[in-house]
C-alpha cells in the first residue's frame, strides 16, 4: 500500500516536471547561457530533492504515527486489562479481610459473652456457698448457745472449748465466763480464764485479749502461766508495740526458762531488733 501512493507520487511528479519543461522551451526568449542552465537545473533539482524530502518525511511520521497508535493501542488494551485485573484481586482481597475480620469479631463477641456468663454463674455460686456458710456457723452457734449446762465443770468446760475449736469465739467467752461466775476457784477456772483471752484475740480484739491474758497470773499455780505470757507478747505485737512486746517475750525466757516456748521467744525476739 505504501509502495503504491509513493510510486504515484513520483509518477505526478515526474509529470509535473515534464509540463513545466515544455511550458519552458515555449518561451519566447530563453538564455541559453551555461551559467544560467546550470542554475536551473540545481534550482530544479533542489526543488525535486526538497520535495521528496516532504515526501519522505510525510511517509515516516505517517509510519512513525501508524506504529504509535498500533503500540499505544496495544499499550492501552494491556493496561486496561492489567487495571481491571488489579481492581478485581483488590476487591477480592478487600472483601476477604473485611470478611475474616467481621468472623474474628463474631468470636470474640461469643466469648466476652461466655465470659459474662461465667461470671455470673461464679458469682451466684458465691452466692449460694456464702449463704450455706452463714447458715451452718448460725446453726452451729444456736445448737451450742441453747446447750444447757450440765452442771458438771468438767463437761461444761469441754462443751465451751468445742465453741472455740470451732471458732464459735463469742459463745465460747460467754459459757467461759459462765463458768467462772459458777466456780472462779475450780482447777479449770484458770483454763476458763485463758481460753477467754484466746477468743478475744481469735476475735482481733488485741486489747481486751492483753486484760484476759493478765487476769491469768491471778492463779498463782495454773499451768497456762507461759502459754499467757507467750500470748502478751505476740498481742503487743500485733498492737504494732514492738517495744512492750520484746519485753514480754524476754520476761518468758527469765521468768519460765523450762517453758516450751523459748525458742519461738528468742526467734520473735531477733525479728524484732
Amino acid at each position: 500500500m505504501k509502495t503504491l501512493k509513493l510510486s504515484i507520487i513520483i509518477f505526478l511528479l515526474i509529470f509535473g516536471l515534464f509540463f513545466i519543461f515544455s511550458c519552458s522551451t515555449n518561451q519566447p526568449e530563453i538564455n541559453t547561457e551555461e551559467g544560467f542552465m546550470e542554475d536551473a537545473e540545481g534550482q530544479n533539482q533542489s526543488e525535486i530533492d526538497e520535495l521528496f524530502g516532504i515526501i519522505n518525511e510525510n511517509e515516516k511520521k505517517q509510519d512513525e504515527t501508524a506504529g504509535d497508535d498500533e503500540v499505544l493501542q496495544l499499550l492501552g488494551i494491556q493496561k486496561q486489562q492489567a487495571e481491571q485485573a488489579g481492581v478485581q484481586e483488590t476487591g477480592n482481597t478487600d472483601d476477604q479481610l473485611q470478611g475474616d475480620i467481621q468472623r474474628l469479631e463474631q468470636k470474640l463477641s461469643d466469648k466476652e459473652n461466655e465470659i459474662e456468663r461465667l461470671k455470673t454463674d461464679v458469682a451466684s455460686r458465691d452466692e449460694e456457698i456464702g449463704k450455706l456458710s452463714s447458715g451452718l456457723n448460725e446453726v452451729s452457734e444456736t445448737t451450742i448457745s441453747n446447750a444447757n449446762l450440765t452442771g458438771n465443770y468438767q463437761e461444761d468446760y469441754q462443751l465451751a472449748l468445742q465453741a472455740y475449736n470451732n471458732r464459735n469465739y463469742k459463745n465460747a467467752i460467754s459459757m467461759f465466763e459462765e463458768l467462772l461466775a459458777i466456780n472462779s476457784s475450780h482447777s479449770l477456772s484458770d483454763n476458763c480464764r485463758y481460753w477467754i483471752g484466746e477468743s478475744y484475740y481469735g476475735l482481733g480484739n488485741f486489747n481486751q485479749a492483753v486484760i484476759e491474758f493478765t487476769k491469768v497470773f491471778s492463779f498463782g499455780k495454773s499451768n497456762k502461766l507461759d502459754d499467757a505470757q507467750l500470748k502478751l507478747g505476740l498481742c503487743y505485737w500485733k498492737l504494732g508495740d514492738s517495744g512492750r512486746a520484746a519485753q514480754e517475750f524476754e520476761r518468758l525466757i527469765s521468768d519460765y526458762p523450762d517453758s516450751e516456748y523459748i525458742e519461738k521467744a528468742q526467734e520473735f525476739i531477733s525479728r524484732l531488733q
